[in-house]
């Protein structure tokens, strides 16, 4: 059985853990938003290569982490979640401090590819997280780290401008690399992870955590699907939005006004975030999601018109304000819907949803954006209805229900 972890031991572990998500996604903003840049210093000059190049940079992490999520979410649970986040930070500051050295696309490439074999950080601290908290109070922890990773998109591009213009774009990554070790040391010192006891039946699941064994818990696959939905669209405007502003008229095209647009939505998505881990006390998971999918549907819609940098900053918040608490839903759900012994390996498998949002969004979004910017967010907006479609008829008993008992 596992042991009821008390006020101050969860508190304290899930604040840990929160600290440690700032810091190092503070990190991960002072090179991902510039990578644009740093291979055009690595002697791309056509920009039809650079946009081609870029895209690949940004898919191949998230792609090959997905592909080992699950390989990882079954060693944490055999061997330790505290051990494979500090796998994971231990060989980012490694690999990113290696960026910061290239001399090549090709050698960037390499190391984007070799990130991705120790990624799946974020996950890991959700599935860390939702074990550390009572039952009833995991939708908060995770709340609290998803937020802390939000706010870090607030504030990290910001820093890492400043940075890559003063004292160039390969200081960046070494003090991501920086950050990365900090975090790591903060995990180190400030998480006590308690091992529980395993059933023969999760010790079972965790040994062999093939994709199947999940399928026996109810409602793992339309977890699964909004997780992808609610990644998707978020990724996507991450893309978009910063190519909405350049074809704004006059002075709002600028890097600022996007930057502005960017830091706003996402601290209103850490409010959304925070504010729905708080209601689920009240109001089933299910219904909430429904909800921020159907009026994010809405709002992702209405995007296509905004023809001022005002009116795209509005959208943008609403729209966050809207959907920002949905990655904290949908993994809340699936946190709820297994056994805390084999969480991190049904993390791992609702990780690879994640990260196909991850991966395939800013190639979809911007292949759709280079015909018609309308287009990108419409299926967006089409994308958060069939989120809404799923909960409705896939999950159907979710939407009255408060408490998800594994089984």
């Amino acid at each position: 059985m596992t042991p009821r972890p008390t006020e101050e031991g969860w508190q304290r572990n899930v604040w840990a853990l929160s600290l440690c998500v700032f810091i190092a996604f503070v990190g991960f903003q002072f090179f991902n938003p510039f990578l644009p840049l740093y291979v055009r210093e690595l002697g791309v000059t056509d920009p039809a290569r650079i946009a081609l190049w870029s895209g690949l940079l940004a898919a191949v992490t998230p792609g090959v982490s997905g592909l080992l999520a699950p390989l990882f979410g079954r060693l944490a649970d055999r061997f330790g979640r505290k051990l494979m986040l500090i796998r994971s930070l231990a060989g980012f500051t490694v690999i990113i401090a290696g960026m910061g050295l290239v001399t090549s696309v090709e050698q960037l490439l390499v190391g984007r590819i070799l990130q991705g074999l120790f990624a799946g950080f974020s996950p890991m601290t959700m599935a860390a997280a939702s074990v550390s908290a009572p039952r009833d109070k995991v939708s908060i922890a995770i709340g609290r780290v998803q937020s802390a990773q939000l706010i870090s998109v607030a504030v990290g591009p910001a820093l890492g401008g400043f940075v890559a213009s003063h004292f160039g774009t390969r200081v960046a990554f070494f003090v991501t690399a920086a950050m990365c070790a900090i975090s790591l040391l903060a995990l180190i010192f400030l998480f006590h992870e308690k091992r529980t006891a395993e059933s023969p039946e999760a010790h079972a699941v965790s040994r062999a955590a093939p994709f199947m064994e999940f399928l026996r818990y109810r409602h793992f696959i339309p977890v699964m699907g909004v997780l992808i939905v609610a990644q998707f669209i978020d990724r996507g405007l991450t893309l978009t939005i910063p190519l909405h502003v350049a074809h704004l008229p006059g002075r709002e095209a600028t890097p600022a006004t996007a930057g502005i647009i960017v830091s706003v939505a996402a601290v209103g998505a850490a409010i959304s975030s925070s504010t729905v881990a708080r209601l689920v006390a009240v109001v089933p998971i299910g219904r909430l999601l429904l909800v921020q999918f159907l009026l994010g549907g809405v709002l992702c819609g209405a995007l296509a018109f905004a023809h001022s940098a005002v009116a795209l900053l509005v959208l943008r918040t609403l729209v966050a304000l809207c959907l920002g608490g949905a990655v904290t839903l949908a993994y809340s759900l699936g946190g709820m819907i297994v056994p805390a012994e084999t969480r991190a390996a049904a993390f791992g498998w609702l990780a690879m949803g994640v990260q196909i949002g991850t991966a395939s969004s800013p190639l979809l979004s911007g292949a759709l954006a280079a015909v018609s910017l309308a287009d990108a967010y419409l299926v967006d907006a089409a994308l958060a209805m069939i989120g809404a479609l799923v909960l409705v008829f896939g999950a159907r008993d979710l939407l009255r229900r408060r408490d998800i008992r594994p089984g």
